[in-house]
Formats: C-alpha cells, sequence, structure tokens
C-alpha cells in the first residue's frame, strides 16, 4: 500500500511538473500559411499567407493587427487563323484589422479576451491580353480594377497553456461588413493550438468555420510565432 501511495504521489508530482505556471502572452509577432475554402455558388478553395502581431502593453489590455491575401490566377489561348490571343486573369483578396481589446484572468494558465477591430476586405482583379499574328506580338492591353470595404470585429477567445510547451485556444467572433451583399453579417467559431519549442519561438495552428461573403467557408493556418 505504501508503495502505491508512492507511485501516486511522484506521478501527481510529475503532472504538476509540466503544468505551466503562467497564462498565454499577447506579445508576439507570426506569418503563417493560410488555406481557405468556400462553398456554395461562389465555391473555391485556395491558398495564401498572412502575418500578424500582437503587444500587450500592461496585465489587462493589448493592441493586435492582422493581414491575409489569397491570390489566384489562370491563363488560356485562342487561334483564329494565323492570329492567338493569349490572356492571363489574376484575383486577389486582403483581409486585414486593427484594434485593441481587454484581458480577464480565469486562472495562473488560462486568461480570456474581448477584442474589437476596424478591418477591410480588398478584392482586385487584373487582366492581361496579347495579340499574336504570325508569332509576332501584335497588341497588348493591361487592365486592373479594384474595390474596398470596410468592417467591424468583436472577438472573444480563451486561451489556456495546457502544459509549459502546449497552448489550446477556443474563439468566436461576429463582425459587420459594409459592402452590397444581402447578409452583412460575418460570424465563425474556432479552435487553435500553439506548441512552444522554446520560450520564445512556437508553432501556432488555428482551424475556423463560419460566413464570409455570405458563403459558408473553412480557414485553416499554420505559422512560426516569436514571443518577446
Amino acid at each position: 500500500m505504501l508503495f502505491k501511495k508512492s507511485v501516486l504521489a511522484l506521478a501527481l508530482l510529475g503532472c504538476a511538473a509540466v503544468q505551466a505556471d503562467t497564462a498565454p502572452s499577447y506579445r508576439y509577432v507570426q506569418g503563417s500559411v493560410e488555406h481557405i475554402s468556400q462553398s456554395g455558388d461562389e465555391s473555391f478553395s485556395d491558398t495564401g499567407f498572412g502575418a500578424k502581431a500582437a503587444w500587450q502593453f500592461n496585465n489587462n489590455w493589448f493592441i493586435a493587427t492582422e493581414w491575409q491575401r489569397f491570390t489566384d490566377s489562370e491563363s488560356y489561348a485562342e487561334v483564329y487563323n494565323n492570329a492567338r490571343l493569349e490572356v492571363t486573369e489574376s484575383l486577389s483578396f486582403d483581409r486585414y484589422y486593427v484594434g485593441g481589446g481587454y484581458i480577464m484572468p480565469i486562472n495562473d494558465q488560462t486568461n480570456l479576451s474581448i477584442a474589437g477591430y476596424f478591418g477591410g476586405y480588398r478584392l482586385g482583379a487584373k487582366s492581361t491580353f496579347r495579340v499574336f499574328v504570325d508569332n509576332q506580338l501584335s497588341e497588348s492591353e493591361r487592365y486592373s480594377e479594384s474595390s474596398t470595404e470596410n468592417s467591424l470585429k468583436a472577438e472573444v477567445k480563451l486561451r489556456s497553456n495546457i502544459t509549459t510547451s502546449l497552448e489550446l485556444s477556443g474563439s468566436a467572433y461576429y463582425e459587420y461588413l459594409n459592402a452590397d451583399l444581402d447578409n452583412k453579417s460575418q460570424y465563425g467559431l474556432g479552435v487553435g493550438a500553439q506548441y512552444n519549442f522554446t520560450p520564445r519561438f512556437a508553432l501556432a495552428t488555428d482551424l475556423s468555420f463560419g460566413k464570409l461573403l455570405d458563403e459558408s467557408t473553412t480557414q485553416f493556418s499554420v505559422g512560426a510565432r516569436y514571443h518577446f
């Protein structure tokens, strides 16, 4: 019986040894690879990149910014007798936010943040037309256009250092997009994980589900994070 009690005590001490003694920090910069997929009439799937940063300037307040970009392009050609038309089209989608929030400690390892952001959505399109006659360039034209819409976003996020190396998080957000849409509301739920290789460097992943531009959207990201 004494042996069993000793083993149990050592196991509990071992668990306590790996338990984190601080809550997650909002002082970091991060670069990431982003993947987005959307269902519905305008369904698509694309991979892009993003960057984010946060600065916690006291125990309860922080400011943060985020930017994501997705691009897609295609080229095709049409032949008419001795003439050939080559067309290249590219689309870009940028999403960005800047804002701040309040951090409420739950316990030594967990905190809850409530944040508000001003953001924007930018859609851009570029087209290039080239006409070749007898394999010689005869004419070339380029066109581009873009549109930007502003948004307001509110987000609640729960973060917890499960161990000194692993952080888990959950979030929910609502966003009002000032755009020509039947439904201007964007919303979603997300989960995330962060593995700390060192106190400074970590691998961060996020997965979210929700509504984006009136369509059901799934987004996944994986990135390198540096804490300062």
